[in-house]
């Protein structure tokens, strides 16, 4: 089943604030906080979520995955599966792994990434476009406006891919209040 990808993430802006993380908090708490958001709508979605998953014993783990059911001792229909990274020099292994070839194809993938700069977020985009073997695919890239390093990500880009074409584009932004980071649109 696909997803509207871009209507998830616009729940996941609107409800960032809900996360209550901080300038304070460091990147682990992000990642963890993130995944368990996906988790916790997989759940309501009537979905089966798993972090860490593998869908064969060859496989690298994904850090989220959605199942559609569960029958004869083995799961079947591989939902979603979510990447969350933090790490700049990780950006094009994550990407790969989300379009790798593999037996249990997702029907969805969303990537989240933290990207050093916008000129990296255009690169990735085209780099993903070549990979990209869904035709149900959303990146998320995290970067900052002043291309200097502070203490959070206030641009956020959503690109929505089908195969090799970006279909939809979003930009959000990140201010932070009082210390809590917020999300929303301009």
């Amino acid at each position: 089943m696909q997803l509207n990808l871009m209507k998830l993430f616009d729940g996941y802006v609107r409800n960032y604030h809900t996360f209550n993380l901080t300038v304070e908090h460091g990147k682990h708490s992000f990642t963890m906080t993130e995944i368990e958001y996906f988790s916790r709508l997989g759940s309501m979605l009537g979905y089966h979520p798993f972090t860490e998953d593998t869908s064969s014993s060859t496989r690298r783990p994904m850090d989220l995955s959605w199942w559609g059911y569960y029958e004869d001792g083995y799961w079947y229909g591989l939902i979603l599966h979510l990447e969350r990274e933090n790490l700049y020099k990780k950006d094009e292994e994550t990407l790969e792994k989300l379009f790798n070839e593999r037996e249990d194809k997702p029907v969805n993938v969303i990537g989240i990434m933290n990207v050093r700069n916008r000129l990296r977020v255009e690169e990735l985009v085209d780099i993903a476009k070549a990979k990209n073997n869904s035709g149900n695919a959303l990146l998320i890239l995290k970067t900052n406006s002043t291309g200097r390093d502070q203490l959070y990500f206030d641009e956020v880009y959503a690109y929505f891919l089908n195969m090799s074409e970006v279909v939809a584009t979003k930009v959000a932004y990140v201010s932070d209040i009082e210390g809590t980071l917020y999300m929303h649109f301009h």
